[in-house]
C-alpha cells in the first residue's frame, strides 16, 4: 500500500520529469520497505505517521533545503531519513542539490573567488555565510592554487606546480580540508620530452564524500598515464604509458569526469580519449560529425537519465548528440536536438552593435543542465560575462549571475549535510 501511495505521488508531482519519474518507479518499493522502527499509536495524530508515510511525504518535498528544514524538526523525522540509503537515492534523483554559486578567478587574484547565486532560501544563505568559501584554511602555496574540479560538496584544488604538485581537497561547508601525498615523481619516469600535468579529478560518492579517490592525468608529446589517489590507501597507483598518437593536444581544456571515466578531447581534432578511473584503461573515441573541439566549445556529461552526451556550442547554437548502441550493436553518437539560443541571449544581455561578443563557452553539463557562459567586451575596454543554466528537457535558459570574468567557472551545489547521512544499521540491507 506505501508503495502505491508512492507512485501516485510521484506521479503527481509537477516537478518529477518522464525519466525521474521511471527512476521513482524503480525505486520506490526500495524506498518505502525500509524497516519502519517508530509503530503508529491508536490516536491519529502526525505521531502516527509510519517511517515508510514519512519518506512519501518527504519525497514531495521541493529541493533539499526543504528536507533538511523537516528532518531537523525531530528525531523520528530525522532518523526516517538517516535510517534508509535508498530514500536518499531516490530523492537525489528527483531533487538535485541546489546550485549555491560559482568559483572563478577574478583579478590578479592568486587563489579562485566565489561568487554567491541571489537565493532567498535561508539555509542557502545561512550555509554560504558560515562555509569557508574564500578558502582561507588552504596552506599556502607560492603560486597560489588552481581550482580543478567540484564534486558532492568538495572542491579540488592543485599548486600549479609542475615539478611538484600538490592537491588539496576541501568541504567549504564543514570547514574539513585534507591535503594530498605529493604526486609521485615516478610519475614522469619514464616520459619523454615536455612531460606536462593535465589536471585532477574528484571522484566521490554523496553517500560519503570524504572517502573521495582523485585521478591525476599528464601527458609527454605521444603518449598518456593516469594516477589515481585512494583514501583508503592514501597511496597513489600509478598507471603505465599509453601511446596516443600524433602531438598530444589535451591542456587547453580540463578532462571531464563522467561515470567513471574521465574524457579528454584533442584540442582542434575530432576525437577524445577516454580513461577508466578503475582500470587505467585508455579507450580511443571518435566526436559526433562535423564537431571539433576549440577550446570551450564542447561539453561531455550525462542527461537527467544518465546517457552519455556531447553539447556543442556553435554561433549561439547548440547541437546534442547522446552515445547509443546502433542497429549492430556498436555505439554511436546519434543527434538528439538543435537549440538556438540567440535571441533570447541578446534579450537577456541587452545586446548593441558596439559589443564584441565572444563565443558560448560551455562550463559543465550534468543531470541534463548545461550550464555555460557568453562574454563581450565592454565600451571601456572591459570584460563582462553572463552565466547561464540551460535545460535539456524544458529548453528553459536562466541567468544565473554577471560578472567581470573571462567566463571560466566551476559550479559548487549544496551537498547533503553529512547529519542526513547515517550508517544505514537498518535500511542498507534493503537496497
Amino acid at each position: 500500500m506505501a508503495s502505491q501511495r508512492l507512485a501516485e505521488s510521484t506521479a503527481a508531482s509537477p516537478s518529477m520529469s518522464t525519466a525521474a519519474t521511471a527512476a521513482a518507479a524503480s525505486a520506490s518499493a526500495a524506498a518505502t520497505t525500509c524497516t519502519s522502527t517508530y509503530p503508529a499509536s491508536a490516536a491519529t495524530t502526525i505521531f502516527s505517521l509510519t517511517e515508510d508515510d514519512l519518506r512519501e511525504i518527504f519525497l514531495r518535498l521541493p529541493d533539499l533545503p526543504s528536507l533538511v528544514r523537516a528532518a531537523l524538526t525531530c528525531r523520528p523525522w530525522l532518523h526516517a531519513v538517516r535510517s534508509c540509503r535508498p530514500f536518499r537515492r531516490l530523492f537525489r534523483a528527483l531533487h538535485p542539490g541546489p546550485l549555491m554559486g560559482l568559483f572563478l578567478k577574478t583579478g590578479d587574484a592568486v587563489s579562485p573567488s566565489f561568487l554567491p547565486l541571489p537565493r532567498s532560501d535561508p539555509i542557502v544563505t545561512v550555509a554560504v555565510s558560515r562555509g569557508d568559501f574564500f578558502l582561507t584554511s588552504l596552506p599556502p602555496s607560492p603560486k597560489g592554487w588552481i581550482l580543478a574540479d567540484c564534486r558532492h560538496g568538495y572542491v579540488l584544488l592543485w599548486n600549479g606546480m609542475q615539478d611538484s604538485p600538490s592537491v588539496a581537497a576541501l568541504n567549504p561547508m564543514t570547514w574539513a580540508v585534507s591535503v594530498l601525498p605529493p604526486v609521485p615523481g615516478e610519475m614522469a619516469a619514464g616520459g619523454r620530452r615536455d612531460v606536462y600535468v593535465l589536471g585532477f579529478n574528484l571522484l566521490s560518492s554523496e553517500e560519503s564524500p570524504w572517502t573521495f579517490r582523485v585521478t591525476c592525468v599528464c601527458s609527454d608529446r605521444r603518449r598518456v598515464r593516469a594516477a589515481v589517489f585512494s583514501w583508503e590507501t592514501s597511496e597513489w597507483a600509478i598507471g603505465p604509458w599509453v601511446p596516443v598518437g600524433g602531438r598530444c593536444r589535451f591542456k587547453f581544456m580540463p578532462g571531464t569526469l563522467v561515470g567513471g571515466s574521465v574524457f579528454w578531447p584533442y584540442h582542434l581534432e575530432a576525437s577524445m580519449i577516454r580513461i577508466d578511473t578503475a582500470t587505467m584503461d585508455v579507450f580511443f573515441m571518435d566526436l559526433p560529425p562535423g564537431v571539433r573541439k576549440v577550446l570551450y566549445n564542447i561539453g561531455v556529461g550525462e542527461t537527467r537519465n544518465g546517457e552519455l552526451c556531447i553539447v556543442h556550442a556553435s554561433d549561439f547554437v547548440l547541437h546534442v548528440w547522446v552515445r547509443r548502441p546502433s542497429v549492430d550493436g556498436a555505439e554511436i553518437w546519434t543527434p538528439q536536438a538543435t537549440h538556438s539560443l540567440g535571441a533570447e541571449l541578446d534579450r537577456i544581455t541587452h545586446a548593441s552593435v558596439p559589443d564584441v561578443r565572444f563565443r558560448l563557452q560551455i562550463m559543465r553539463v550534468r543531470s541534463g543542465l548545461v550550464h555555460l557562459s557568453t562574454t563581450c567586451m565592454t565600451r571601456v575596454g572591459t570584460l563582462h560575462c553572463w552565466f547561464f543554466s540551460f535545460s535539456l528537457e524544458t529548453m528553459e535558459l536562466e541567468l544565473l549571475l554577471d560578472a567581470n570574468s573571462d567566463g571560466v567557472a566551476h559550479l559548487y551545489n549544496m551537498a547533503w549535510p553529512p547529519s542526513l547521512v547515517g550508517d544505514d544499521d537498518e535500511g542498507i540491507g534493503q537496497e
